[in-house]
């Protein structure tokens, strides 16, 4: 603890994480990979956000923190197949750090479908975030045909809608900035279609942000 957080000038938020665990994670940012996602090892623009940025007019405008690797795969295998909720803060430092540099008006996460809930029995997305973030809930997810995590990557970027505008969020100003939290970027199809969910109502001033890309 250093003197800001003692006389209270800065919150004092533990790193939950050990050094061995930490040595396992690749950092991301977009010096070293895509400006428009983090996507590593690919220079300027990937070819995802160049394909959203074809196909659906959309300028992909996201972050992460960690690439996705066998850490970040066992990490996820505990806390969402298996349910071990208390992995849910691991992160919590590291969240916590980049939400002091990055501000919005209106934060919001990808919400689990009602099928997901009651098998899992909680929200992996809003049990990461919510003890960081101030959320609010904008978005309504329907039961897909099966899991993203269970697909290949033509059928991610073949799964159709599933998600709708919270009908009780309509008097949010249109003109508000708006950051949708998930855990995983993969293809972008999860954030593509949250964000267009927002969109059709009038939001435009949208990014998004993930754990691990």
């Amino acid at each position: 603890m250093n003197l800001k957080i003692i006389f209270g000038f800065e919150d004092f938020v533990p790193d939950n994480l050990c050094e061995l665990c930490r040595s396992q994670l690749n950092p991301l940012n977009y010096d070293e990979g895509c400006i428009r996602c983090y996507k590593k090892n690919d220079s300027n623009i990937c070819e995802d956000c160049l394909l959203w940025d074809k196909k659906y007019n959309i300028i992909n405008c996201h972050q992460a923190l960690f690439e996705y690797n066998q850490f970040i795969h066992s990490y996820f295998k505990n806390y969402k197949w298996y349910g071990d909720i208390l992995l849910a803060e691991l992160f919590s430092k590291d969240l916590y750090n980049w939400s002091k540099s990055n501000k919005f008006d209106l934060i919001t996460y990808i919400p689990a479908s009602n099928g997901h809930l009651e098998a899992r029995g909680f929200d992996p997305v809003w049990e990461m975030y919510h003890k960081v973030f101030d959320l609010t809930s904008m978005l309504v997810k329907i039961d897909a045909d099966k899991p993203q995590a269970q697909k290949n990557r033509y059928e991610r970027l073949q799964t159709p809608q599933t998600f709708y505008f919270h009908p009780d969020r309509l008097d949010i100003p249109s003109d508000s900035s708006i950051l949708i939290l998930d855990d995983v970027y993969t293809t972008g199809r999860t954030l593509m279609h949250a964000r267009q969910a927002l969109e059709i109502v009038g939001f435009n001033n949208i990014c998004t942000f993930s754990l691990s890309r």
